[in-house]
């Protein structure tokens, strides 16, 4: 796997982020932050898993999603666009779909007549089940933890509660 092929795995993983966006409705002046955000969290992931880097997927996948997590709130408070909406549409390429896919296949495999193969089958799904689980935890923790250093609750002003009144105001 080249420079190239992680430039062209970015910007497929943005144009599924721009389709997750439009998917979940997202504002169209956000759409372009989304394809950004996508194209830089797709480049980090794969370009740290490039050979001469030799990033495992997990930490890749977390370096990533804090890409994702920071960019997502600057570009979101830049347009004064709630950070979720550029985030969670860029984050979503980034699901292990292939570790996922094969743990629920070697499950279904566990449950047919056991094989001679049979321990050898069940690390397998073990492992592919755990890997999932981590890689998950990485996105989690890689996009929550820039929203939770921020505080953001509101775009509109930090001085307000999630209500839209000032703290203090008694309103009666």
């Amino acid at each position: 796997m080249g420079t190239l092929d992680a430039l062209f795995k970015g910007l497929w993983c943005a144009l599924a982020a721009v389709g997750f966006g439009v998917l979940f409705n997202a504002p169209r002046k956000s759409l372009w932050m989304i394809l950004l955000v996508g194209f830089l969290g797709g480049m980090t992931k794969f370009g740290l898993m490039l050979p001469a880097v030799g990033a495992r997927i997990v930490f890749a996948t977390f370096l990533a999603g804090l890409v994702i997590g920071f960019s997502g709130v600057f570009l979101g408070n830049w347009k004064k666009i709630i950070p979720m909406m550029i985030t969670i549409p860029s984050v979503i390429p980034l699901v292990p779909g292939v570790f996922f896919y094969r743990s629920i296949l070697g499950l279904i495999s566990l449950t047919q007549e056991p094989e001679q193969n049979y321990t050898q089958l069940v690390n397998q799904t073990i492992y592919n089940g755990t890997m999932t689980v981590f890689v998950l935890l990485a996105i989690t923790l890689g996009v929550v933890i820039p929203l939770i250093l921020f505080k953001l609750e509101n775009v509109k002003s930090p001085l307000t509660t999630r209500d839209g009144l000032k703290p203090g105001k008694n309103t009666f």
